[in-house]
């Protein structure tokens, strides 16, 4: 497989052991096959992603490479061609109106002297495999297409929710949103993410809608702290859990809230407080009580690496329970210990056995959590 001039060369798997879990019921997607061409450096990869030999293997791959070499190009898109499931191909049109976005997509995206980048791909849902194909030329115009594509489409209904995902993904790989790609066929932990610092508007807790500001106006700024996805779906099972107000439903709150509590005594010695504190500028933010005693801190109080792997490994529990997913992260070591960096992937396949995992990293750690032929390597 070539990247640019580069060779990739790969192994693929068995792997971790991981907790028995019952096996959600709705149908789920898989990414086995992706064919690039002309995408940023990219000028022509072929990589299968086979799924494990044994039905009690974990589906999950780690790519690994030094700087340069394509591995995060190759997770954005997956990512683009997974969004075709949920995202109707009308939706993408605004990739044209180029004048609404502060870069020129089509030259970021577009590799260098070609005219357009396409992706193909294979993509199986329980017994049904479709084939589907996307691209983008200079001029903004995408289009995608598939065999099979409007009957995958049908199983994941999709719902209002998942409208707008192309401009969110987008941005995710423009660099311009701190926020996680959230979408009902996938999830992009990208390596711009992060929970920001802030609190979140008591009107941000009742209406969706009222956070989800035109793309252009709101998130070119780096994302408002107060917009975190994670953030606003704990302070929704809190209040959710406490009944005094009227919000939209996040599942089984108290169970939610249990989820993040055991998240927390890992990685922070810690328990949710069960009380939110309001402040002067209509905000509200929710706590941590200390396990071993003392006054209550808040959220932000923890380092990077704690916000992260709490609210990465909450986010990938929360959007999976009913539906496995294909989860694509970009350097999960972000911020994290060593030691963290060696749990990782166990961590993640205790926690959301059923999910299919595509993990790119610069960490030899997480590349050894992995068998061999879980492992795939680009080298010059």
């Amino acid at each position: 497989m070539g990247v640019g001039g580069r060779t990739m060369v790969g192994f693929i798997s068995s792997s971790p052991k991981k907790t028995p879990m019952s096996k959600p019921t709705r149908p789920a997607a898989k990414l086995r096959q992706i064919s690039i061409r002309n995408y940023k450096g990219i000028e022509n990869v072929e990589l299968a992603l086979p799924g494990p030999r044994m039905e009690a293997d974990p589906d999950v791959m780690v790519i690994g490479s030094q700087n340069g070499l394509g591995k995060t190009s190759i997770l954005e898109c997956c990512s683009l061609l997974l969004s075709t499931l949920t995202e109707d191909p009308e939706q993408w049109r605004f990739l044209a109106e180029t004048r609404e976005w502060p870069v020129d997509l089509p030259d970021l995206l577009v590799r260098a002297g070609a005219e357009q980048f396409k992706l193909d791909g294979k993509i199986s849902l329980e017994d049904r495999q479709c084939s589907v194909s996307s691209s983008l030329n200079r001029q903004g115009e995408w289009k995608s297409y598939g065999k099979k594509l409007e009957k995958a489409r049908e199983a994941f209904d999709a719902t209002e929710k998942s409208k707008g995902i192309g401009r969110e993904l987008v941005g995710a790989i423009s660099g311009m949103s701190a926020d996680p790609v959230l979408a009902e066929s996938f999830l992009f932990f990208h390596s711009y993410r992060k929970v920001m610092e802030g609190h979140i508007e008591l009107g941000m807790m009742a209406d969706e809608s009222s956070y989800d500001l035109p793309y252009w106006r709101s998130r070119w700024r780096r994302y408002d702290s107060s917009m975190s996805s994670f953030k606003v779906i704990i302070l929704r099972s809190l209040m959710q859990r406490a009944g005094l107000f009227e919000v939209p439903e996040v599942g089984d709150s108290s169970t939610a809230i249990d989820k993040l509590n055991d998240l927390l005594k890992i990685y922070a010695d810690g328990t949710i407080s069960k009380k939110l504190r309001p402040r002067a500028d209509n905000t509200v933010e929710f706590r941590i009580d200390p396990n071993r005693g003392g006054d209550s801190f808040t959220f932000d109080g923890l380092s990077s690496g704690q916000k992260e792997i709490i609210s990465t490994l909450f986010l990938i529990w929360h959007y999976t329970q009913e539906r496995p997913s294909v989860v694509l992260i970009d350097e999960p070591e972000l911020h994290l210990n060593a030691q963290w960096h060696r749990r990782f992937v166990n961590t993640l396949l205790d926690l959301a056995p059923h999910n299919q995992y595509v993990v790119a990293t610069h960490s030899t750690d997480v590349m050894d959590s992995v068998d061999e032929d879980r492992r795939l390597l680009l080298e010059e």
